[in-house]
């Protein structure tokens, strides 16, 4: 067991609790975000959320290599771990087609739908702690 947290038993459940309320910040927000966008409303990339999205995500990030180091995980040996970073690579992609790089407007909205797919399956693998995700427990 990891010394940190047999010292400061507390500090799983916080930081688990952290990073699950900035996933369900982050994802409400790109949410609303992509949804202006696709009703070519301009507040969605006004500076101020611009700034607030990149604040919650660096918590997220934040919240999760602090548990990574105090569970002592490592995404080439908890594969669930791996596809959900391979995933969050690709969720930062698509959202940023989605919100800014899409040239039309249905490309922009193909993209957001396509983020909120891939941010479903990192959802379903962070649950079942499986590169399955939520196709784990169909067979």
């Amino acid at each position: 067991m990891n010394t940190w947290l047999a010292a400061h038993p507390w500090l799983y459940p916080a930081l688990l609790h952290l990073h699950r309320a900035c996933v369900g910040a982050s994802v409400a927000l790109f949410m609303a975000r992509g949804l202006g966008v696709a009703a070519q409303q301009h507040w969605p990339m006004h500076s101020r959320w611009r700034h607030l999205s990149v604040v919650i995500d660096s918590l997220l990030l934040g919240a999760g290599a602090s548990l990574w180091a105090l569970l002592g995980y490592h995404p080439l040996q908890q594969t669930w771990l791996g596809a959900k970073l391979v995933l969050l690579l690709v969720y930062i992609v698509l959202g940023s087609f989605a919100l800014k790089r899409g040239r039309t407007r249905r490309q922009r909205l193909a993209f957001f739908v396509a983020a909120l797919a891939v941010v479903f399956f990192m959802v379903g693998i962070a649950l079942t702690r499986h590169p399955a995700g939520w196709w784990a427990h169909l067979h």
